[in-house]
Order: structure tokens, then sequence, then C-alpha cells
């Protein structure tokens, strides 16, 4: 076993450092930042610099529209193809030993800022294990990329070491999330902030507990993930590569459709 394995086999989860490159992490924020740029055109809005600034007028001048692009961001080519970069199908193949990944949902981009916050709507992940809501391999993870330096007063991931040993942990259903692991379950002073760098990739077991920081200041905390299951898994096999993940189309019309 190699030293990336030990840790992780050890640890429930394991950050690759500089995995990917900075130039890549920055196409994908400015391709981020156009995202909401194309509205705030659309609302004859001057153009800020910064992403933050862009995501932060948005918010101001059409709440809706920002929930709306926020919530559209992890359909962008640009974040899909930075969460299946060829660099990390590499690592994955080299290190968990897997030559065969299968992709049960979609990417999902973290965004937490106290100026952005959403009344009444979410600001982080409670404390939970990603099994339940995937139930593919058992040796699935995440993969979770920062797209900012994140640092402990930067609403960072927080985990519990070595708590993926611990199988499925009772939990309860709340209005943030179904799979909220119950308290007593869990020690506070077992978390750790998984401090990360852009260009970092966090490699975490489905069953790892963790938790978004509620820990920050004015500044914005912008990350993505998605999961990977391995298509050679034993279990997996025999349940016929089952997923939690639903895909579904909505057939009433959204809007008047277009003439030819």
């Amino acid at each position: 076993m190699n030293d990336v394995m030990q840790s992780y086999d050890k640890n429930g989860f394991y950050v690759a450092k500089s995995l990917v490159s900075k130039e890549i992490i920055n196409e994908t924020v400015s391709s981020i930042k156009k995202h909401f740029d194309n509205q705030l055109k659309f609302l004859n809005q001057d153009i800020p610099n910064d992403v933050y600034e862009s995501m932060k007028l948005l918010h101001k001048v059409d709440i809706e529209r920002y929930k709306k692009t926020a919530g559209s961001l992890w359909r962008k080519m640009s974040l899909y193809n930075l969460l299946h970069h060829e660099n990390i199908q590499s690592f994955v193949k080299e290190n968990f030993g897997w030559n065969d990944i299968v992709i049960p949902g979609g990417q999902v981009v973290h965004i937490q800022a106290d100026s952005l916050k959403i009344p009444n709507g979410y600001f982080g992940l409670v404390t939970h294990q990603d099994f339940p809501s995937v139930q593919g391999s058992l040796d699935g993870f995440v993969v979770w990329i920062p797209l900012v330096d994140i640092d402990a007063n930067r609403y960072p991931l927080e985990v519990i070491p070595g708590s993926h040993k611990n199988g499925i942990l009772p939990s309860f259903e709340n209005t943030n999330s179904a799979w909220e692991v119950k308290p007593e379950c869990y020690n506070e002073a077992d978390f750790v902030p998984a401090v990360c760098e852009v260009g970092d990739v966090i490699f975490m077991s489905n069953f790892t507990v963790h938790r978004s920081s509620q820990k920050g200041d004015e500044r914005l905390r912008l990350a993505c993930s998605t999961r990977y299951d391995n298509g050679d898994e034993k279990t997996f096999i025999e349940r016929c590569y089952p997923s939690a993940y639903v895909r579904s189309v909505a057939r009433e019309q959204m809007f008047e459709l277009f003439a030819k």
C-alpha cells in the first residue's frame, strides 16, 4: 500500500497537493463569473472585476436571478471538465487502483459567504455522510476541489478523521438534509478543517463524517465537488450498479416556446 492509500485508509480523506494547475482553476472561476455577468448585463448593470463582486451585485439587485444562476452552475462544462480532469482520473487509477470509474450524479458548486446568504436558505451542509445519498460502490468517494485558497476561517470542509471506519451512523431528517448524523454519534472536538489551496484536490470516503464549517469572515468560500464509484467493486456489481440519484425530465412548459 502506497503512502497515499495509507493516509486515506487511516483518515478517510486525502488532500492531493497541486494535482490540477492553477490555470485550470482560474479558467473555471472565470467561467463562473461569466455566468453571473451575463445576468448583470441583462439587468443593465456595470460588470465588476471580481467573481465575488459579480455575485454580490446580482444578489443585491435580483436575488431570485441570483438563486437561479447559482443553481445552474453545476451544469457548466467547465465544472464538468475540472472535476473529471485527466490528472484526477490518473491519480485515481495509480493510487486507488481503479480501472472503471462510474459517476453516480452530477457536479455540485459550494458557495458560502456572509454577504451571499439566502433568507431561510442553504448556508453549508450539516453533519452527514455521503453514502446514504449515493448507495453505490462501498469504496466510493467524493472529489472536492477548492476554487479559492481555503483556510480555517474561510468556511472550510470539516471532517472527522477515521470516522469512515464506523459504517453508517444513525441519522435524522431535518429541513436542510435528510441524512444528518445524530449528535450523540460524534464529538465536536473531533472535527478538523480540511485546509487546502487552489490546485489541491480532496478525496473523501463516502462514509467519512463531515460538514461545512460555519466559521468564516467576509471572504467568499467557493468550491466544487462530485462523486466517483468503482465499477469493479464486488458488491456494486452484485447490486447491479445502483445509484440513489434519480434522473427525470420536467415535461410541463416552463415558458412560451420560441417560434421557428
